[in-house]
């Protein structure tokens, strides 16, 4: 399934600002460009969501895709 940038944003709970920039200097979940549509799959979100996970405060975010 894909999802427009403004349902990504909804599900991730970001702004669509954030999604923009996130996007533009590389910090956000994978997406796909179909022409000018910017599309995200809700599998990219969830596991970018997963890689995120932490235990602690103190967890460094060094190495994190």
């Amino acid at each position: 399934m894909l999802m427009r940038e403004n349902e990504a944003a909804e599900y991730l709970g970001m702004s669509l600002s954030w999604m923009q920039r996130s996007r533009w200097d590389g910090s956000g979940p994978p997406f796909v460009k179909l022409n000018h549509a910017v599309r995200y799959r809700q599998s990219d979100l969830e596991a970018w969501i997963e890689a995120r996970l932490q235990r602690s405060t103190s967890e460094t975010r060094e190495n994190t895709p």
